[in-house]
């Protein structure tokens, strides 16, 4: 992730946001599993800004 260029995210799964701003994202799960999620921005991965969704 270190090596992706910085742009903002344009597709449907990722959303970009400055400082302050708030956003919605909606992610549909057709079926069980876990699925993991990370913030793309240098740095913020190694920082904790990870997490998992568990869908039953």
């Amino acid at each position: 992730m270190r090596n992706m260029p910085m742009t903002r995210h344009a597709e449907a799964n990722q959303v970009s946001l400055a400082p302050g701003q708030q956003g919605v994202l909606i992610w549909k799960f057709d079926r069980p599993g876990t699925v993991d999620f990370a913030c793309l921005l240098p740095g913020h991965y190694e920082a904790g800004m990870v997490g998992k969704v568990t869908v039953k």
